[in-house]
């Protein structure tokens, strides 16, 4: 490949140690630089050069990663949260982003940008190129920057922001994958192809804008069936390739920080999407089977949770009559009806009007589908 990372590799092994270069931009002194070499040779756990310098606070990690990135012919980037793509940061694993410190920004023409606070980490880049299928070229970023766009787009659970994802299924895209993946790297390269992430991105995009409430994905001998449930009722929707069958059951148990390697055991998660500005909640489950794991999503749309009971179908009498009974001082309801036919919706309306100042409302949920 010849790229930027070509001239990385040949600038790497012919500049001066980074103590040098830092002289010469006038940032440090000959009798700083001594001390810090110092330092360095005392210290029982190895450390870089440019940690101990930003420890003895001679520089700061600015200075440090702006001299690597002129030495180096990169660009230097000084705010990644607002330059990053927000959708670009599905193409890698959250534990890979937060352990590597590094952060995918956009993707222009099959070229990957990704910010790294160790530019110097030729195999860094290579796992990234490997991980996600596109050539990568770097900007060098600190790493409190790096983690403080880590905040912003990885909130307490994994937020996978899929608006405008809606396109075209290409079906020979998924030629890619062609093997039977056994290998856990396997397992995770396939799961971060282009392909795969578009089409786990359709499946709950197109799943929530048609308001089901659970999609299946279910693998047969030589088959593999997507269904959504709706109003109780499941209705298919798709049938991918069956090639893709492990890919996509990979791709769904990383984004619910589930183990992709387990195949032979129930496993359960969650994670988070961003669609249209608002928060939606999947819980996912995982079942061996005999032809693969089974998965199903369960879509707990906040959106859903907050209807009038006017909105809800009932004719007048019925809304009458259901008024007066949930506005008796006490009593029990019961709601009953099967999977994904409203009953959540119907009592969670319910309690979004008996929600006033003049009384206190308390839920019994496990788990809670939704904040009132």
């Amino acid at each position: 490949m010849t790229n930027l990372n070509d001239n990385m590799n040949a600038s790497i092994t012919a500049q001066a140690p980074l103590g040098q270069l830092l002289l010469r931009r006038g940032i440090l002194s000959e009798e700083q630089l001594n001390n810090a070499l110092a330092f360095q040779k005392g210290c029982e756990v190895r450390k870089l050069l440019g940690e101990v310098l930003v420890e003895l606070g001679y520089v700061d990690d600015r200075g440090v990663l702006e001299t690597l990135a002129e030495a180096y012919g990169i660009p230097f980037a000084s705010d990644t949260a607002r330059l990053a793509d927000p959708k670009v940061i599905e193409l890698l694993p959250r534990d890979f982003l937060e352990e590597h410190g590094v952060l995918p920004m956009f993707l222009v023409r099959g070229v990957l940008t990704v910010a790294v606070s160790e530019p110097a980490n030729l195999y860094l880049i290579e796992e990234i190129e490997r991980r996600t299928g596109h050539r990568t070229q770097i900007v060098a970023a600190t790493a409190s920057d790096i983690e403080s766009a880590h905040s912003s787009y990885l909130p307490a659970a994994n937020v996978f922001v899929i608006d405008e994802i809606y396109e075209d299924i290409d079906e020979h895209d998924f030629a890619v994958i062609e093997h039977e993946a056994t290998e856990l790297a396997d397992l995770e390269e396939d799961a971060g192809h282009g392909p795969v992430v578009k089409l786990v991105n359709f499946l709950i995009y197109s799943a929530v804008q048609e308001g089901a409430s659970d999609i299946h994905i279910e693998p047969g001998d030589h088959s593999l069936r997507v269904r959504y449930r709706i109003d109780g009722r499941l209705f298919e929707k798709i049938q991918p390739p069956h090639k893709m069958q492990q890919a996509i059951s990979s791709r769904i148990k990383i984004m619910a920080n589930l183990d992709i390697s387990e195949r032979r055991l129930p496993q359960d998660g969650d994670f988070n999407v961003m669609m249209d500005g608002r928060p939606i909640d999947l819980r996912v489950s995982t079942m061996p089977s005999k032809f693969g794991e089974i998965v199903v999503m369960r879509i707990i749309d906040s959106k859903n949770n907050r209807l009038s009971l006017e909105t809800l179908g009932f004719n007048e009498k019925m809304l009458l009559d259901w008024k007066s009974i949930v506005e008796q001082p006490n009593g029990v309801v019961l709601v009953t009806g099967p999977t994904g036919s409203g009953k959540s919706t119907t009592l969670y309306s319910v309690l979004s009007q008996l929600d006033t100042n003049e009384i206190n409302v308390s839920t019994i949920e496990d788990p809670i589908e939704a904040q009132i």
